[in-house]
């Protein structure tokens, strides 16, 4: 009779919250992403300029360069200046600038899907579109758990990095005290184990970002699986629904219209019988006649003593003990029933005038 209610999901706010901090977060961090690797690309080509001066104050920044970003191109002494790097060289990185180019075409591809799947999750998590929220969930989760997986590879490999710059500066001496000859280019290894850790804190995003994003794909996972996983056909939700106390969410809906069976109830009464609803034809008698009338009569004295008492005389008779015996079924047609509540051998009342004491009936005497 009426169309089935439309699914929504309950506890919508928390799921809506979660979203647009996910889709907020995941485009401003694209963005800054996409910038860093387009940066890094054009390092590679030798676009990006440097420096034209060595100095201690510019070699953590030119190792930095040499070490990921230059790659086979031939740059100008003005735009990048030459160091002796046969310290630098006997330390062998994981990525060699090449690799690194790879990793980061492959993360600027990532990272423009995570700028437009943040997007769809901001617009397409709605209340009255679960199917549609599951898709935009599904697919950003994708793009972010390959982000975070990226970020710790990538992390594992700049931080081995670090510690073999790290044990090959332990080799060398930086004090006339100590003996053995003191290298200044030594200085090198120190500015590559500086690189080293400052790829790693980038790619595991300062660390805080990295745990949100996993803290926010976790969260909104779970709450997608409750999404699909529901088979209630009222509404779909994400949080506990059997045992929610919220009873305006959870109780059926109201149909002031339907036709609703009506439920007999049963008594403990073993002498009573539940009437039918049909029409019946009752004869109303005056008790306060019937009792003088008993009283009149002749033989009055002779009848039993319950007939003086008429409460005794309506008490229900106990019907056959059945037990199992079923309710009668409501008749659609009206049953039309006669009540007579005189029962047979109730002596019939006698209103015959008295004859007088000599038996010679008088006129009346007006």
């Amino acid at each position: 009779m009426y169309p089935p209610p439309a699914t929504k999901i309950k506890h919508f706010g928390s799921l809506r919250t979660a979203a647009i901090w996910a889709g907020i977060l995941g485009v401003v961090q694209s963005i800054i992403w996409m910038g860093l690797t387009i940066t890094a690309i054009c390092a590679f080509n030798c676009v990006v300029y440097i420096t034209n001066d060595l100095t201690y104050g510019t070699m953590v920044k030119t190792v930095f360069f040499d070490l990921y970003f230059k790659g086979g191109c031939k740059m100008s002494p003005s735009d990048y200046q030459n160091y002796d790097q046969t310290i630098l060289n006997t330390v062998t990185t994981v990525f060699d600038p090449s690799q690194i180019l790879i990793w980061d075409s492959v993360y600027l591809g990532v990272s423009v899907c995570w700028l437009i799947v943040s997007i769809v999750l901001l617009l397409w998590v709605r209340k009255d579109n679960p199917k549609q929220t599951l898709t935009a969930i599904y697919t950003w989760a994708f793009f972010v758990a390959a982000i975070c997986c990226m970020d710790i590879a990538s992390g594992v490999i700049f931080g081995v990095d670090y510690a073999r710059f790290n044990d090959a500066a332990l080799k060398y001496n930086a004090n006339s005290v100590n003996s053995g000859e003191i290298y200044p280019m030594a200085a090198t290894l120190i500015a590559g184990g500086v690189a080293a850790i400052s790829m790693m804190i980038i790619s595991f995003k300062g660390f805080v970002l990295w745990f949100i994003n996993f803290g926010l794909l976790v969260y909104l996972l779970m709450r997608a699986i409750r999404i699909a996983t529901d088979k209630d056909g009222v509404d779909t939700l994400f949080n506990p629904r059997k045992d929610s106390n919220d009873i305006l969410t959870t109780r059926p809906p109201i149909r002031a219209y339907e036709e609703e069976k009506v439920e007999i109830q049963a008594y403990n009464n073993a002498a009573y019988l539940p009437d039918t609803r049909s029409v019946a034809e009752t004869i109303e008698v005056n008790e306060g006649a019937i009792v003088r009338a008993a009283h009149m009569s002749m033989d009055s004295n002779l009848l039993d003593r319950r007939f003086r008492d008429l409460n005794a005389f309506q008490q229900y008779p106990a019907p056959n003990p059945q037990n199992s015996r079923p309710l009668r079924q409501q008749s659609q047609v009206p049953v039309q029933e006669t009540i007579v509540v005189a029962t047979a051998g109730f002596p019939q009342p006698d209103y015959s005038p008295q004859p007088s004491p000599n038996g010679i009936l008088r006129p009346h005497q007006y």
